[in-house]
């Protein structure tokens, strides 16, 4: 399963850009399975491709998340973090702590 995670907005909007791109089959068991459990828990291939506020700031961070799992067509989700489940909350906070940029 792969998962690529893009952040973009803050001051410096789209030149500020960050992409992280991870393929659970090559990190220790433990972080994988840690991952596919947020990833799992916040249903993400059930969740609409946008959850984003009606309103945003220009400050605001928009992320983009897009998982391929192997078995049939990636699933995106364009989201803003407040706007998310707490469990995909902590799957973006995980990656960006986890996961160095591309």
């Amino acid at each position: 399963m792969r998962l690529i995670l893009t952040c973009t907005g803050g001051f410096a909007g789209p030149a500020g850009a960050q992409t992280r791109t991870v393929d659970l089959a090559q990190l220790p068991p433990e972080q994988a399975s840690e991952l596919e459990r947020l990833l799992r828990a916040s249903d993400f291939f059930e969740l609409p491709s946008r959850l984003v506020k009606d309103a945003p700031k220009s400050w605001d961070f928009k992320y983009q998340l897009a998982v391929d799992d192997d078995h049939g067509a990636p699933h995106c989700v364009v989201y803003h973090l407040d706007q998310a489940s707490p469990s995909l909350q902590q799957l973006t906070a995980k990656l960006n702590d986890e996961v160095a940029p591309d």
